[in-house]
């Protein structure tokens, strides 16, 4: 498979997982375990890649459970959350594109 279809079909994967559970959030630690049962090489590093991506297009936030947290707080061991947005939930649910994120 090319990397950007990987790409692609990995963050199709997170905001759908989000969708799922809209409005409410996923540990980082779930969001990890639901890409490495597709991929098992898939790494923390490569997740907090994805989120800033999809957090700098306004589609995610990463919350604390005292607010706000940024991606120094993706850890696997965290109770750091990541929640859909109003946007977001129109890509998940193909109501909106993003060629970074459609095949």
């Amino acid at each position: 498979m090319i990397k950007s279809e990987l790409i692609r079909q990995t963050r199709r994967l997170l905001l759908r997982s989000l969708d799922r559970v809209y409005p409410s959030p996923i540990t980082v630690k779930g969001l990890f375990q639901v890409l490495c049962s597709v991929d098992d090489s898939y790494g923390i590093d490569l997740l907090r890649k994805d989120l800033a991506y999809l957090q700098e297009k306004g589609y995610i936030r990463i919350l604390n459970l005292d607010g706000p947290a940024s991606l120094a707080d993706v850890q696997l061991d965290s109770l750091t959350v990541v929640k859909l947005t109003a946007a977001g939930l129109e890509i998940a649910q193909n109501l909106q594109k993003d060629s970074a994120i459609e095949p």
